[in-house]
């Protein structure tokens, strides 16, 4: 007959083979998935992946910190252009009719850039242009000047002051 041992030795033998043989599917398995995140380099180890990827890594850093710094150039340069805009046309003057005068306001989001008018006269047409550093100029501005540059620095990035109403 046959002996009860062998028969233990025979089952567990058995069992380890049938562990054995699935920890080695197990195993194909997990290589075959790092090879493909890997790119397909199927002699390549998990050390070299990882190597490239922290190599990867450290290179996206470094675009995304030139990027930030593109960004901000970016940013100044947007701060000094030309973003607040505004225009007021008038009758400097009670003789003449047709809002013929007008003021312009050009600045940026500091409040730097220039006041440009122009007073029309039945004979004649005086043009003026008045430096603006942080809202304020070193010339007087004449009050329609001042409402130009008011509502040129109103947080509205275009503004146009509205014609005043006639009485008549």
């Amino acid at each position: 007959m046959t002996d009860p041992y062998a028969l233990a030795g025979l089952g567990v033998g058995a069992g380890g083979a049938l562990l054995a043989l699935r920890a080695h599917v197990q195993f194909r398995r997990l290589r075959r998935d790092c090879t493909l995140l890997q790119g397909g380099a199927e002699r390549s180890s998990f050390i070299v992946a990882a190597a490239r990827t922290s190599s990867e890594l450290e290179k996206l850093r470094l675009d995304v910190g030139a990027l930030y710094r593109e960004f901000d150039n970016f940013r100044a340069a947007v701060d000094e252009s030309i973003r607040r805009v505004a225009v007021h046309r008038y009758d400097a003057f009670g003789e003449m009719g047709g809002r013929l005068s007008w003021s312009v306001a050009l600045l940026d989001e500091h409040g730097d850039g220039v006041v440009l008018s122009a007073i029309v006269g039945r004979s004649d047409t005086r043009c003026y242009a008045k430096n603006m550093r942080r809202g304020t100029s070193e010339a007087r501005l004449s009050p329609e000047e001042q409402q130009v540059v008011h509502a040129a620095l109103r947080p509205t990035r275009l503004a146009t002051i509205p014609a005043p109403s006639n009485p008549s």
